[in-house]
């Protein structure tokens, strides 16, 4: 049997991780949703600075703009040092505005762990003590060189649901006269 040179052992694999790009959807076959899932991926899962080019990938105008320009604190701040638990994220609307342009309306649903002390300092609490967020963002998608690009954001709407303790069991006949 003959052995691998290690030469040749490298070589098959920038084969195959080239492969596994060209031969994968590339961003020209993506859709507007899948473009959107895609920005979100990495949103939700970056580890470092440098990501924000994957994120600047999917994006133009007022948006990539906004993360072209942020300071490398408020990127750490808003996508590494994150204090949310993820629940769920998905797609819920499309809605066709003009042949390159297109609006998709996602929604988000976490728990928020950030809290602040008497001191305003900022604190990290459990998850069963965190607020359950749900947010739904519209934002609108162009199609540029024959990829779907995210323009900007249109709309969002926030509802947050505080847990609540169980309430001391009152009992009925009223209130009580003096």
């Amino acid at each position: 049997m003959k052995l691998f040179k290690s030469w040749q052992i490298l070589f098959a694999c920038v084969v195959l991780m080239g492969c596994t790009r060209t031969c994968g959807p590339s961003h020209a076959d993506l859709s507007p949703e899948e473009v959107v899932e895609a920005y979100l991926d990495i949103a939700l899962n970056m580890t470092s600075v440098e990501n924000k080019v994957n994120l600047m990938r999917y994006t133009t105008g007022q948006l990539r703009y906004a993360i072209e320009t942020a300071t490398d604190e408020a990127i750490i701040n808003a996508y590494i040092k994150r204090k949310y638990k993820l629940l769920a994220y998905s797609v819920v609307e499309r809605r066709d505005r003009r042949p390159k342009e297109v609006e998709i309306t996602f929604e988000l649903t976490y728990k928020d762990l950030n809290d602040f002390d008497e001191n305003q300092n900022s604190v990290t609490i459990s998850e069963e003590e965190a607020a359950t967020t749900k947010t739904e963002n519209t934002v609108r998608v162009i199609k540029q060189n024959n990829v779907w690009l995210i323009s900007d954001v249109v709309g969002k709407k926030t509802t947050i649901d505080f847990p609540v303790r169980p309430q001391d069991v009152i009992k009925s006949g009223g209130p009580s006269s003096p």
